[in-house]
């Protein structure tokens, strides 16, 4: 194909022609042929081939580079980039990207090109459409090696000189995209060192009382807040992470440590963790600042993994405070339904073992008991059944009624819905009236069984405890009631047996239902219930 009997035509000139003219066959095309692939992996290969030979015969022609200079301004960014001609394929990429988006994404945040970076884009785009079809042109028809080198070296000439100023006005986009994306750090860095400032200046009960305090804790909690929105791809939640859950959370262990035997200890697990989430997350700040890692953190802040985990722990230990504690129906059934929990495991050994180990069986038992402890108790566990299964009951709005009633009916409905307290809080905005029929029934029906394993008791004192012992044993085994039939000291009858029987049936549809209607809020839920079991166990043990 070529020829290079001119005497001034070398043999590395040849050679680097003839891998130009390969690399240009292999170039990938996307999906439309307008624009070079250089997403896939050999679609990138082939790319970054045919810059090699590029630059390989730009150096066989002894062509002089365009200035690289500007590189040295960059060397901490761009470590990886020597100051010489280095055609890189993220270059190429972000030019054929950037020509069509005229805009750079980061941390899901736009931001639009400066008119001397746009104008270069173009410039360099329509200058590497020229060469391809140029090398298209000049390649397949050539006799004499040196009659197309004036045409190829002016070509690489004018493309060198363009791809140098687009890479400097990318370079230059880039760093303030950087500035900008790590901005939302460093301010939260900065407002950190703020309150433990102040934390070092007060005295701890003093704290609470200052307005400085809480106005700089509130400011640090929107910074990570809006940390989380641009690092944390998994989030779930926007508007559920403010101050007070960590004020919610620091009241709940207060009035822990002041009474032990406050019905709040069966979520104080879920406080502490909230707490020792952020300040995990104040640590990770801190670290930044001091040890001066600040400089090796992606400006792609989804790509820190230290940072996006600590984000993603703090929101999850949040989002379950801002569910649990902070809505009031939601904590006075869990602080109703985990004493129950405790006392099964006292009173059913299988059960207690599946706590103890973590078995996989755990977790379908544990729904039988939390639906048996509400029909045992429906008033105290509604607030957590109805965030589960909103549509089996029945809600109306009570909030503006309320309002125009007065602050002693408002007082009397926390009461009533919010056992225990903690603190003030506004009135709910809906109230649970009743429940749909088929929970109707099948409330219906437990009492009735209750009542039949009430009347196989000769002991009157203790018949409610051996009913829900009996159903408790029911429940763990999933083996129906006969193993269970010799707790009653008077035999049952068949048909009596029968109706235990179609309750524990019915229970496990029941049970079924619970965990798959909205399965992510059961699985929350159910690790939140796991979670404070284990924590009063441990205390139990000691």
């Amino acid at each position: 194909m070529f020829s290079s009997e001119a005497s001034d035509v070398t043999c590395d000139e040849t050679a680097s022609l003839l891998q130009l003219a390969s690399a240009r066959e292999h170039l990938m095309f996307d999906e439309s042929g307008s624009s070079v692939d250089t997403r896939s992996d050999k679609g990138y290969g082939a790319a970054q081939q045919f810059l090699e030979a590029l630059e390989s015969y730009a150096t066989a022609l002894e062509l002089a580079p365009a200035s690289r200079g500007y590189r040295s301004n960059f060397y901490e960014q761009f470590a990886e980039i020597p100051l010489q001609r280095d055609y890189s394929v993220a270059v190429l990429e972000a030019c054929l990207s950037l020509s069509r988006s005229r805009a750079i994404w980061a941390n899901g945040q736009k931001f639009e090109l400066s008119e001397e970076a746009e104008n270069s884009c173009l410039a360099l785009q329509c200058e590497w459409d020229q060469l391809l079809s140029q090398l298209d042109y000049l390649l397949p028809s050539l006799d004499e090696l040196a009659s197309a080198r004036h045409a190829l070296s002016t070509l690489l000439d004018s493309l060198d000189l363009k791809w140098a100023d687009f890479e400097h006005c990318y370079f230059m986009e880039i760093a303030k995209v950087q500035h900008k994306a790590k901005g939302l750090v460093i301010k939260a860095i900065e407002v950190e060192a703020a309150v433990s400032r102040l934390e070092e200046a007060k005295h701890v009960d003093e704290l609470e009382e200052s307005a400085e305090y809480q106005l700089h804790v509130g400011a640090l909690v929107e910074c990570i807040t809006r940390l989380n929105v641009a690092a944390n791809m998994q989030r779930r939640s926007f508007d559920e992470l403010t101050a007070e859950v960590r004020e919610h959370s620091e009241t709940l262990l207060r009035m822990c440590a002041i009474d032990p035997e406050t019905p709040l200890q069966a979520a104080r697990a879920l406080a502490r963790q909230a707490l020792d989430a952020f300040e995990e997350l104040r640590c990770y700040l801190r670290r930044l600042a001091e040890d001066g890692q600040l400089d090796d953190l992606n400006p792609q802040l989804c790509q820190n993994e230290n940072l996006v985990a600590a984000l993603m722990r703090w929101e999850e230990s949040w989002i379950i405070v801002a569910r649990y504690i902070q809505d009031r129906p939601a904590l006075g059934a869990l602080c109703k339904l985990i004493p129950r929990l405790v006392r099964a495991t006292q009173l059913s050994d299988s059960f207690a073992q599946m706590c103890c180990s973590f078995d996989a069986e755990l977790f379908l038992v544990l729904p039988r008991i939390v639906w048996l402890s509400y029909l045992a108790a429906p008033e105290s566990l509604t607030g957590l059944i109805s965030n589960l299964l909103p549509h089996r009951f029945v809600r109306v709005p009570v909030y503006s009624e309320l309002r125009r009633a007065g602050e002693a009916q408002l007082r009397q409905l926390r009461r009533e819905r919010s056992e225990p307290s903690l603190g003030d809080a506004c009135a709910p905005e809906l109230v649970v009236l009743g429940t749909d029929a088929s929970l109707k029934s099948l409330q219906t029906k437990f009492n009735e069984v209750k009542l039949i394993l009430e009347g196989s008791r000769m002991n009157p004192h203790d018949a409610d405890a051996s009913a829900w012992g009996m159903l408790l044993q029911c429940a763990v085994s999933g083996t129906g009631c006969t193993g269970s039939a010799a707790q009653c000291e008077a035999p049952l009858s068949a048909p009596k047996v029968a109706a235990v029987e179609s309750l524990l049936r019915d229970l496990e549809s029941w049970s079924m239902e619970l965990q798959r209607h909205c399965a992510e809020d059961w699985n929350e839920c159910i690790n939140v219930l796991v979670k404070c079991l284990l924590a009063e166990l441990s205390v139990v043990d000691r």
